[in-house]
């Protein structure tokens, strides 16, 4: 791995004064930049791929959010609290907090992937860079920058009412206008298993109402309710 050492850490020190951050241990961000996608194309990168910091930034940045939101709004309950968090912590507003400190910028993935699967690599990409600076540094810091990036639209997204999902708003409307509630089935898969699509029926009792599709069976559901969400005009 001697390779390693002489790789080029330009890109590191840009990091490092976008995100205001001291970097002591460059190695770690390279592979929190790494989407495995790069890899398959550049078999010889002498770094892995981010997904295990992406596991820990996850639960770091859900703690750091719900450690936020419990002692700034001791008003609300917990399932306030909930849907506050989920609103904070999904994967438009990981995307949309990448996107604001240029995280494209510096991250190595297969360019030539679709636009969904770029927003995906992002906002995971955000994931795994909070996990590496808590590693390099602390807790502290990395709340900090979870913080500064996540919580900046908290006050319009309750003023809004933005932190019913789509699905949560869905079921209201239907539970109110018909006294249902909506299923979802997934009616086929396609595609190899590494790169697997759900296809899933939403349904109100046998009608078929909207179809959506997404990476696995969650997404795919959420793309139905947006989808039922514009048909019924709501």
């Amino acid at each position: 791995m001697a390779y390693k050492k002489l790789y080029d850490y330009r890109i590191i020190n840009k990091l490092e004064n976008k995100i205001g951050i001291k970097i002591k241990n460059k190695d770690l961000f390279y592979e929190a930049l790494t989407h495995k996608s790069y890899l398959y194309i550049n078999p010889y990168h002498p770094f892995k791929y981010n997904e295990r910091l992406e596991f820990l930034g996850d639960a770091i940045i859900e703690f750091s959010i719900s450690k936020y939101l419990f002692e700034n709004l001791p008003e609300y309950s917990e399932g306030f609290l909930t849907l506050l968090r989920s609103s904070l912590v999904n994967r438009e507003n990981l995307f949309i907090a990448a996107e604001n400190i240029g995280l494209m910028n510096f991250m190595f993935y297969n360019k030539n992937l679709d636009e969904k699967g770029i927003k995906t690599i992002l906002s995971d990409g955000f994931e795994a860079l909070t996990a590496a600076i808590f590693l390099d540094n602390d807790f502290e810091t990395a709340n900090n920058f979870i913080l500064d990036n996540l919580t900046k639209d908290l006050n319009h997204i309750i003023e809004n009412k933005l932190y019913k999902d789509p699905k949560s708003k869905l079921q209201e409307y239907l539970q109110f206008k018909y006294k249902k509630l909506p299923k979802y089935n997934v009616i086929r898969t396609e595609g190899p298993e590494h790169q697997k699509k759900f296809i899933v029926g939403l349904f109100l009792d046998d009608e078929l109402i909207t179809v959506g599709e997404g990476e696995n069976k969650q997404s795919a559901e959420l793309n139905a309710a947006i989808k039922a969400l514009k048909k019924f005009k709501i």
